[in-house]
């Protein structure tokens, strides 16, 4: 669990043990009095990781039952990429095949979400379409121009915890995500799995030029490059 104060840790630990609990009943537990303790679940409340609700009984006031949000419960460690990992290892154990027709399974399943946001674009669109999506996928993405196209430069892995046991199915799923969004030549240019600081791709302009389908009547004057690249060297 990230860093929380002690007696709100506890606050959020008894909530996930127990689902739901009032006042008094965390003031119990933690070994404070409830003003103290309701202190803390304003902090806890503030930063949207506990919620409440107003209970009315048959006599006397009414009283709140705290719950831990969702993301209150993102709070906690999960394992997602141990699992991930248990799952693609069966998948490469069934037969020769698997990996390679799953990552080709990804990329379509991949690019079929993003395929509306591309939706009438010409290339240059695309490619800062591409680089959007990379980088909110937290690739920590940008693009450079270079004399026939782009190179797309990742400066993380959101996947690394997977990507580097699996390669065959992650990294490849990626690259063809990639092609099939952006309909044009692609090239891996630099590879972390390899040792390098990035994974970059060329991307080059198609012949004749390529558009998304359904056109969209917005025109673009200019494309706004990340400041994080600068033009490549021409080859």
């Amino acid at each position: 669990m990230p860093v929380v104060q002690r007696t709100r840790r506890i606050i959020l630990e008894f909530l996930k043990q127990r689902g739901r609990a009032t006042l008094d009943e965390l003031a119990q537990e933690s070994g404070l009095a409830p003003m103290s303790v309701r202190g803390h679940l304003s902090v806890l409340d503030r930063d949207g990781l506990i919620g409440y609700e107003e209970e009315r009984g048959k006599i006397g006031r009414p009283r709140f039952v705290y719950s831990l949000t969702e993301r209150g419960h993102e709070q906690f460690p999960k394992s997602y990429h141990t699992l991930c990992n248990r799952v693609l290892d069966a998948v490469a154990a069934s037969s020769a095949d698997a990996p390679a027709s799953l990552a080709r399974s990804l990329a379509e399943q991949w690019a079929g979400d993003y395929s509306g946001r591309l939706a009438g674009k010409g290339f240059d669109e695309m490619v800062q379409a591409l680089t959007d999506i990379r980088s909110e996928e937290g690739a920590m993405a940008c693009c450079e121009p270079t004399e026939d196209g782009y190179l797309i430069h990742q400066h993380h892995c959101p996947a690394s915890c997977v990507a580097a046991r699996h390669p065959q199915i992650i990294c490849a799923a990626e690259m063809g995500f990639i092609h099939r969004l952006i309909q044009a030549p692609i090239e891996r240019v630099s590879w972390v799995q390899n040792g390098d600081a990035t994974c970059s791709y060329r991307i080059r302009r198609p012949t004749p030029p390529v558009t998304a389908p359904e056109p969209s009547t917005r025109s673009v004057t200019s494309l706004e490059i990340s400041p994080i690249c600068q033009p490549a060297p021409a080859d």
